[in-house]
């Protein structure tokens, strides 16, 4: 059996499938200062035999949470740049240390680290109590000596480093100290629920290997996730939209909407694959070089605060709490529901009570403004959409297989998933001049698409024949070339590279394997080729496992 569960703001999702068919699902209210308590309530309600599942996949806010709110330790950042832009200009924390040491485009060191000076930086950071450290060296994708020195310096003295090659095969520098500092600033947190999620999963006798969603909609192992963390940023977006590509096939362009109670998620399927962000996520306002969906959250959802502002209705983006028929303080669209009699929970009574004041104030009939709450949260969800759209036309567009998809894009369909879909349905058909679907299991499309994600990796492979090296840095390969290596060597080697340290990136499925770049370039000197710069990009495939139906 395989166990998917995700840990929203709102409400925790579980879901058990067997055979290709699912048997049960759950919703349970989510305890933020309990998500362990959280995933065992969700998945005591499923009323399943526990120990006979296979496979469990987790998607959760932890490290969202963690970094949007701050909730992090102190963290230490340890850079080597050389000449140019000085790092600093956008350096994340007070504890950033500039140190000498240089390495240029190609990979070749001009300027060595100092070691007493790192030794000086390390005993400085020790000493106010820093536990984690961030090393990042200009460049390491193509040479990783520097981040490797340092850490050799260091690892005794800290319990959570990162690397900064390790964290993508992409160039940015910028991007990747920030993608560094987030994983090192995330990792004691995870530990901390890793340890715990798999004690109380034992309670119950669960013993499967647990995965976790990444941003990128596939997963990993959790000996994965504890090293790269990061990548689980934005994973509840990402379960949308994989729920979405589970429940929907059709051809065309489909748009994913994700209801819930605090915000929407708005994604696109394109012919059934989800569109991603191929230069990598933001979080926090700062950019990041983690792979992961093209998804847009806006403040609009059934537990939206329901207001006016110079005779205007607003709905969100802010939320008091829950809605007012559950005892909240502020009036929501779940209240307007309430009202117009659709809700199976909570109390009408209290609905009426919290939203008589604004049909008041407006002149209205009860059930008419409830009708005009819902029809403003549908408007401002396609307001939003459209943005989306018009903003992703502006661009390239990418799918999950880094298939670059060329037409404009029109949505042909609207997918509604999430607790409220069925409710919300009329309003958003009304508003949206396109068919409308509500497939079945929407209300836990999240965990479906949690526990149907393929796991998933990348590595790049960079090669230069002139110099005779190879490095992948992903998995801490380098090695020495012959000069007449090609593009169909790499290729060789990289699909063989994936394959052998698949444990090590997280992968636990049947291995297919896509190439989604390959790049060479002639490297001249004089008028006479002196050898190839090559670059080739290689995935395991990423989707939906083919055990689904």
């Amino acid at each position: 059996m395989i166990l998917g569960v995700d840990i929203g703001g709102t409400h925790t999702d579980a879901i058990c499938i067997k055979t290709g068919t699912i048997i049960n699902s759950a919703k349970v209210t989510t305890d933020k200062e309990n998500l362990v308590g959280s995933i065992v309530g969700a998945i005591n309600e499923l009323d399943i035999d526990l120990p006979k599942i296979d496979r469990i996949v987790l998607s959760t806010t932890l490290s969202t949470n963690a970094i949007i709110e701050k909730k992090y330790g102190l963290t230490g950042m340890i850079a080597s740049a050389g000449p140019g832009i000085d790092p600093k200009n956008y350096f994340l924390t007070d504890n950033f240390y500039l140190v000498d040491g240089a390495i240029d485009h190609r990979g070749r060191e001009y300027v060595p680290i100092n070691r007493d000076q790192i030794t000086t930086v390390a005993g400085k950071l020790k000493d106010k109590g820093i536990t984690g450290v961030g090393i990042v060296s200009k460049f390491s994708v193509r040479n990783p000596l520097h981040e490797e020195s340092i850490y050799n310096l260091i690892s005794n003295d800290f319990s959570y480093i990162s690397l900064g090659h390790q964290m993508s095969g992409n160039l940015n520098f910028s991007r990747r100290i920030n993608t560094t500092y987030f994983n090192t600033a995330v990792m004691p947190t995870q530990d901390v629920f890793m340890k715990s999620v798999s004690g109380a999963l034992g309670k119950l006798g669960i013993m499967p290997q647990i995965l976790f969603l990444k941003a990128d909609g596939g997963t990993y192992m959790a000996s994965a996730a504890n090293r790269l963390p990061v990548e689980t940023i934005m994973s509840g977006p990402a379960a949308s939209i994989m729920g979405g590509a589970a429940l929907n096939k059709d051809k065309g362009a489909s748009l994913v909407l994700d209801i819930g109670g605090t915000t929407t998620d708005i994604g696109l399927l394109v012919d059934g694959v989800p569109v991603m962000e191929p230069l990598g996520v933001s979080i926090g306002g700062a950019k990041t070089l983690v792979r992961g969906l093209n998804v847009l959250s806006v403040g609009a959802g059934g537990d939206s605060r329901v207001y006016t502002k110079r005779d205007k209705l607003f709905v969100g983006p802010q939320r008091d709490g829950p809605p007012a028929a559950m005892g909240g303080k502020s009036p929501t669209p779940t209240d307007a529901l309430a009202i117009l009699g659709v809700l199976d929970f909570g109390d009408a009574k209290k609905a009426e009570h919290a939203l008589s004041p604004l049909a008041h104030a407006m002149g209205k009939d009860l059930k008419d403004l409830a009708k005009d709450i819902l029809t403003t949260l549908a408007k401002g969800i396609k307001q939003a959409s459209a943005s989306f759209i018009d903003e992703l036309n502006t661009k390239p567009v990418y799918t999950i297989h880094e298939m670059l998809h060329q037409e404009l894009i029109r949505p042909d369909r609207v997918i509604i998933i999430g607790g409220p879909a069925r409710n919300l349905k009329p309003y958003i058909a009304d508003v949206f001049d396109i068919p409308c679907i509500v497939p079945e299991y929407c209300e836990v499309a999240n965990a479906l698409g949690a526990a149907l994600a393929r796991t998933t990796a990348q590595i790049t492979i960079m090669a230069d024949t002139q110099m005779r090296r190879l490095v992948c840095p992903e998995i801490g390969i380098e090695k020495e070339i012959p000069s007449h290596y090609s593009m169909d060597d790499i290729k060789t080697f990289g699909i063989k590279a994936l394959k052998d340290n698949a444990s090590y990136l997280g992968l636990t499925d049947a291995l297919d394997v896509d190439v989604v770049e390959a790049q060479s370039f002639n490297m001249v000197r004089g008028f006479s080729t002196a050898g190839k710069n090559m670059r080739l990009k290689i995935q395991s495939t990423p989707g939906i496992i083919p055990e689904w139906r």
